[in-house]
């Protein structure tokens, strides 16, 4: 009873599309589904390196001989640095995504990088190795997407330069 009424009051094109929609809904649902997995699966797998990276870093700056007990964010960052192939390599999925992203990217160092703020890193290794819980830890989402942002520009910028030259 609905249906017919809701039909009345959409154009020519809408009815089509609703048509086409109903005969393939299976397949089209199928594909939806599938890609929503593997989004969520870079999401997640994005969040794995994460917390490894922090897991690693405190692993490090636990059994330096450097370290001190004044540990602080620039040292960690000086002298145990960031294992970025490490974490590549510990990873299994090939694909990595900031959480809300349509798109996801292939899991390198540079996109790691990337997405990744090392003092944000370094801060949650010190908290790590204060006690705080791992599970807990999560990258920040609008920093993130504010690095995409700048580098996105940043290659318009030079795209632009070079056209004027």
């Amino acid at each position: 009873m609905v249906g017919p009424f809701l039909e009345a009051f959409m154009g020519d094109l809408y009815r089509s599309i609703l048509y086409f929609y109903q005969d393939n809904s299976l397949i089209l649902s199928s594909i939806i589904l599938a890609y929503g997995l593997f989004m969520f699966a870079a999401w997640n797998n994005l969040l794995r390196i994460y917390r490894f990276l922090i897991v690693e870093m405190a692993k490090d700056a636990h059994t330096s001989e450097e370290l001190n007990r004044k540990k602080s964010n620039k040292k960690i960052r000086k002298i145990i640095g960031v294992p970025w192939e490490k974490a590549v390599e510990a990873s299994p999925f090939p694909f990595i995504a900031r959480i809300g992203a349509l798109v996801p990217k292939r899991k390198t160092v540079e996109n790691l990088q990337l997405l990744f703020d090392e003092k944000e890193l370094a801060d949650n290794v010190l908290k790590a190795l204060q006690g705080a819980r791992i599970k807990r830890m999560i990258p920040s989402t609008r920093k993130m997407l504010q690095r995409e942002t700048d580098q996105r520009e940043e290659k318009q910028a030079a795209k632009d330069n070079k056209q004027k030259e």
